[in-house]
């Protein structure tokens, strides 16, 4: 019983009141294994005030709720990106904030992110109402685990060289588990990894969907 009331100090003085802001960082995504590669290049359009977004709010649960998380939404969308469609696309990822001709692109993708949300669950394993002393040594005390989650819609405009839509789509990430843990000082890097490997996965369905439009473009690998 003892174990279990310093694990849960801990875990509420990792999850106390505090403001934390939440970078870009590769290293949470994973390596891309590409299905197909296109002979060609995707121009991905990002308005100034898109890539300028941040989300800056409190979870939606109770745990962590006196957390303030600042994360530049726009700024990790751009790169996440960026670091995803570099594999599918032999001449990379070309951003604007405008199509023009002079771009000389087959098709542009517009990505908006919306609704991001992020909470913390707790779940206690063992039982915490056994007072009785343990004279089993094998017997586990109880643990408390936090598992952070986020959520997000990642809203998509596809258009062709004459700006014509080609695909309009929503895609809903619903709520996504990062990794749980029993301490840390910080919870936020536990959303923001949990948000990047979301938005790849988001990302590489988007690079499948727009697949048929650069099929005369397909090389061997």
């Amino acid at each position: 019983m003892r174990a279990l009331v310093v694990v849960l100090s801990m875990g509420c003085v990792a999850l106390a009141g505090c403001t934390a802001e939440g970078l870009y960082e590769p290293q949470y995504l994973s390596k891309v294994s590409p299905p197909y590669l296109a002979e060609n290049k995707v121009v991905v359009l990002m308005h100034d005030h898109d890539q300028q977004y941040t989300f800056t709010g409190k979870p939606t649960s109770q745990i962590g709720e006196n957390i303030t998380l600042t994360m530049p939404i726009g700024s990790i969308l751009r790169e996440v990106t960026a670091n995803t469609f570099r594999s599918y696309f032999m001449y990379g990822v070309v951003f604007t904030d405008k199509l023009v001709p002079d771009l000389r692109y087959t098709v542009a993708i517009e990505p908006e992110i919306r609704n991001f949300a992020y909470r913390y669950d707790r779940q206690i394993e063992g039982n915490i109402f056994d007072v009785r002393p343990n004279t089993d040594s094998s017997s586990a005390e109880p643990v408390s685990t936090i598992t952070p989650s986020i959520r997000f819609e990642l809203a998509l405009t596809v258009y062709d060289a004459s700006n014509k839509v080609l695909l309009k789509k929503t895609y809903e990430s619903g709520w996504v588990a990062g990794e749980s843990y029993i301490v840390t000082s910080r919870p936020h890097e536990r959303v923001n990894a949990t948000f990047h490997k979301a938005l790849q996965a988001v990302m590489e369905k988007v690079a499948d969907d727009i697949r048929p439009f650069f099929a005369e473009d397909e090389i061997e690998r």
